[in-house]
């Protein structure tokens, strides 16, 4: 078969995995019963595997291909959660995909689910437009607006989301355009924290489009190292407060620790939650394990990297860092700002939000990008050659 044939049949299969799971991710999004979603998940799992199989790969990528998998296999076999294994073959499978349009159709089909789900809630089919609750912030109860997403942060988390993708599409539109929407979402934001109250989620946003507007702007941040070393810097920290959370969240309820407390306080509960949730204090510092355990994946917490280091074990959860470091190398090497900016505020929001970290694919728009850096020498070779 020519190449071009079995070119078109990976895209087939690996946008139908892509859409299998987007789907599945906006429905999670709603506040419709859900049933255990193994079963797609399988079946996405086989698609992406197809996309793999008719994708070309030097013999180099080939052994890294296979470590890959036999460590995620491993994961799989000691905690019985296969999302490593199902998240690597899918970032593989996307090493020579067009990015700039599986990017935009990813966030045409965010945005039209999140519409959807607002519109059925405005509409009295399904969600409930506020939420009438104490949220823990010492304000008793509050009213908040979720407009069908069942909680304002949840909210604000869909929307923060769709922005930062936003933001990376408009990039190369003409100054005076580009600045234009961004004011507009800056605005929008604020409307919406009149409604949700959700801190995080705006503040966020907020940090996201005062970043862009520096780099999109100044030339020594598109250019140089600063950039992408601020962002392994802020990755580092990010994690190394995490760990010190985890340690840490046995007495952020206790006031006889006022600094432990009052930070605890600013964060909404979100440090105490990882000991004071679950009766086997999941989610702090002494409960983490090498690899996870069968019971890890049941235990959510807002915190991501946290999550991250408790559902899959603190061995993955490390190389994903040396992975995620090298990622960023690729991105330095392209001169990649748009997608830095991402990387940072994600980062940044993976502190304190865990929806980055989930077992949907579609949550993560950095995987495929990920997938055409690691995987494309193309794409690295092309760059070194322009350099020269």
């Amino acid at each position: 078969m020519e190449r071009s044939f079995i070119t078109k049949l990976r895209n087939i299969a690996l946008y139908a995995a892509l859409t299998i799971e987007l789907l599945l991710m906006v429905y999670e999004r709603s506040v419709l019963p859900l049933s255990s979603p193994k079963q797609i998940f399988r079946i996405s799992f086989v698609l992406s595997v197809i996309a793999l199989l008719l994708t070309k790969y030097s013999f180099k990528q080939w052994i890294a291909i296979v470590i890959v998998c036999a460590i995620s296999v491993v994961s799989y076999k000691i905690t019985g959660n296969n999302d490593l294994l199902r998240f690597s073959v899918f970032v593989i499978a996307c090493k020579d995909v067009d990015l700039k349009a599986m990017l935009r159709y990813i966030f045409v089909m965010t945005t039209a689910g999140a519409l959807l789900i607002v519109a059925m809630s405005v509409a009295g089919f399904a969600g409930d437009i506020r939420l009438i609750d104490d949220f823990g912030r010492e304000a008793g109860s509050e009213v908040r607006y979720t407009f069908g997403f069942g909680h304002p942060n949840t909210l604000m988390s869909v929307v923060f989301s769709i922005e930062v993708l936003f933001v990376y599409l408009i990039r190369d539109y003409k100054r005076a355009v580009r600045n234009g929407i961004m004011v507009a979402m800056l605005a929008l934001n604020m409307i919406l924290y009149f409604f949700t109250g959700s801190r995080t989620g705006v503040a966020l946003t907020v940090f996201t489009i005062v970043l862009a507007f520096a780099v999109y702007e100044i030339k020594f941040l598109q250019e140089s190292v600063f950039l992408y070393g601020f962002g392994v810097a802020v990755i580092g920290a990010c994690v190394a407060f995490s760990v010190w959370a985890a340690k840490i969240s046995k007495y952020a309820r206790k006031k006889k620790y006022p600094f432990y407390y009052k930070l605890d306080k600013i964060l909404t509960g979100r440090i105490q939650s990882l000991y004071y949730d679950t009766k086997p204090h999941k989610g702090s510092l002494k409960t983490w394990s090498l690899f996870g355990d069968e019971f890890s994946g049941n235990s959510f917490f807002d915190m991501g990297w946290v999550r991250l280091f408790y559902w899959y074990g603190i061995i993955p959860a490390i190389l994903i860092l040396l992975v995620i470091v090298y990622f960023i190398y690729r991105l330095y090497r392209k001169r990649d700002y748009a997608t830095m900016i991402m990387v940072i505020s994600i980062s940044v929001f993976t502190l304190v939000e865990a929806s980055f970290v989930s077992s949907f694919i579609g949550r993560n728009y950095l995987l495929p990008i990920a997938g055409v850096y690691l995987f494309s020498e193309s794409l690295y070779e092309r760059n070194l050659a322009d350099k020269s």
